[in-house]
């Protein structure tokens, strides 16, 4: 899980529990307060009615109040995660700057002027290629005419010592 995803988890967990915070909160004072009224009218039908309230608006507001604490300690996170990554990015790049000399080094990593010194020798090396294939054409067309030379003298030289034998 990348940590933007867990970043984005954390948000949506926090608005939640705010959410079910303010909830709780509004609808506990809203909804005990009919629940009682709908109690006492009831009368001796209920008996323990305001007790049974009371206990259970104990109960609605320490849940309200857990659930408070819960978004302090997320919102205490949350303020500490930067909102945008262009911090995170400028960190990035001021470490990649310092430290890139010994980044290149460490990692044999190839800079812009050692691709150009390389493709410069490139051009030079294609070049002396094809000077060298020019010259050894010549070379071997010389020496394919001095065999030719030498086959015809060899031949010349046979046939004499046979008409002499």
């Amino acid at each position: 899980m990348d940590p933007i995803e867990l970043l984005a988890i954390l948000v949506l967990a926090g608005a939640i529990v705010v959410l079910l915070y303010y909830y709780l909160q509004n609808s506990s004072s809203t909804s005990v307060g009919k629940f009682k009224t709908q109690v006492y009218g009831l009368g001796d039908k209920v008996s323990g009615g305001q007790e049974n309230m009371s206990e259970m608006g104990e109960r609605v507001s320490g849940v309200g109040e857990k659930v408070s604490g819960m978004g302090d300690k997320i919102m205490g996170k949350v303020k500490d995660v930067p909102i945008s990554t262009d911090l995170l990015s400028n960190k990035i790049d001021i470490f990649l700057n310092e430290k890139s000399d010994e980044l290149i080094k460490d990692w044999s990593l190839a800079t812009k002027n050692d691709i150009n010194d390389l493709e410069k020798r490139m051009s030079v090396v294609t070049r002396n290629i094809d000077e060298l294939e020019h010259r050894f054409n010549e070379y071997r067309g010389f020496t394919n005419k001095k065999l030719e030379s030498l086959d015809k003298r060899i031949k010349k030289l046979e046939d004499e010592e046979e008409t002499e034998d």
